[in-house]
């Protein structure tokens, strides 16, 4: 049996409320890894599609900055 450590929903910007903010999907997840680590989980490696490799808050470069090894996908083709 699996569960989910923690989650967050995701609101498209089109269906928030006024009080709300708006939080891209890497961005909920470059919080949500935050979260783990500060409860003391401990991570060997973080696997990213493109959607997260590629993404405008640059999730990659928060996974460097907190010193963890990842793997991180494009959507160009050679």
């Amino acid at each position: 049996m699996t569960f989910p450590l923690l989650f967050r929903v995701y609101k498209p910007r089109e269906r928030l409320l006024p009080e709300d903010t708006y939080l891209s999907k890497p961005q909920i997840a470059a919080l949500m890894i935050r979260e783990l680590q500060s409860m003391g989980l401990k991570f060997k490696l973080v696997l990213a599609d493109s959607l997260y490799g590629e993404s405008d808050s640059n999730f990659l470069s928060v996974l460097y900055e907190l010193k963890l090894n990842a793997c991180g996908g494009n959507s160009e083709q050679s």
